[in-house]
């Protein structure tokens, strides 16, 4: 009976802690692209087990709601539970766990776990790349040109004194162009310049002005003061009665690597929530709960 509930925790909440046994966890393994082989293996799923172990009551739990008991009942028997699994570890014997494989003794009496393979929806596929001509990369090896390891055009290195005296050679035009205006101007202007005096400058800024000028300051200009809409919240994903509880389940999760979960108490410190801390925009909020609730598996809640 109790192989059934270590599947159904497992599967539910993604680990399962036996005490005095160890624990199973679940490692989701993502979508790799070997080059050698030229195959996308799809995203999957691993069963792993380490004989350390925490008991974060979750089987405990779980027997009480499955067999409608309380909880000093159910711990009775859950302990008769485990008193029959090691008995049958024992025997050397192995221990068959639906849909996850099976535990037994090796000779020097260690715990050997033995995967069950879990069943994939998808399946790998070949991928081969495409190579276009018109797309492939042009690779330039001295004067020739190169694509895909085959000369399509040779090219010629162009002088650069070719495009300077295309550049240049429109001086002989324009500097003859101006020269002969500048002659024409000189004439046509040289009467009418004949009899001027120019006028000397007299005026001269009072020096009560320029004390004033100097005494003038700009006005220190305030930046303003950036408006923002964000609020702060948590995400929570798992709830516990007793703070050594969740302290336990906390330390479990950062030695997995959920580096963003926090341990959140509630305002009347009546619970110990699991979360994960965000500050966004009011809209976002449903997307936070949609990522934090795909990643933990796991029903959620957002509080402030």
């Amino acid at each position: 009976m109790l192989q059934n509930y270590i599947t159904d925790v497992l599967f539910k909440q993604q680990t399962c802690s036996i005490p005095q046994v160890g624990t199973f966890t679940i490692q989701h393994i993502p979508a790799h692209y070997s080059v050698v082989e030229q195959v996308l293996t799809p995203p999957r799923q691993q069963v792993n087990f380490e004989t350390r172990w925490e008991d974060d009551g979750s089987c405990l739990h779980w027997i009480s709601q499955k067999e409608n008991l309380v909880e000093q009942v159910a711990r009775l028997k859950m302990e008769k539970y485990l008193q029959e699994f090691r008995e049958s570890l024992q025997t050397g014997q192995p221990v068959d766990l639906p849909g996850i494989g099976n535990l037994r003794l090796d000779p020097f009496g260690q715990v050997r776990f033995t995967p069950q393979e879990l069943p994939d929806a998808w399946q790998p596929i070949p991928l081969q790349p495409v190579l276009r001509p018109e797309v492939a990369p042009k690779v330039l090896q001295g004067n020739t040109e190169v694509v895909n390891h085959e000369v399509v055009e040779h090219t010629t290195v162009v002088p650069e004194e070719f495009e300077s005296q295309g550049r240049f050679r429109w001086w002989w035009v324009a500097v003859p162009a101006v020269a002969i205006a500048g002659v024409v101007s000189f004439f046509l202007l040289k009467d009418q310049f004949s009899g001027y005096t120019p006028v000397q400058e007299t005026t001269a800024t009072p020096p009560a002005a320029i004390e004033e000028e100097d005494s003038v300051q700009a006005a220190p200009v305030v930046p303003a003061e950036p408006v923002s809409d964000s609020i702060t919240y948590y995400v929570v994903f798992q709830t516990f009665k007793t703070r050594e509880t969740a302290e336990k389940n906390y330390a479990k999760r950062l030695a997995w690597g959920h580096k963003e979960v926090v341990l959140y108490t509630s305002k009347d410190s009546t619970q110990y929530n699991l979360a994960v801390k965000f500050h966004t925009l009011p809209a976002d909020t449903a997307q936070a709960k949609d990522s934090v609730a795909l990643k933990f598996s796991a029903p959620v809640r957002i509080e402030y």
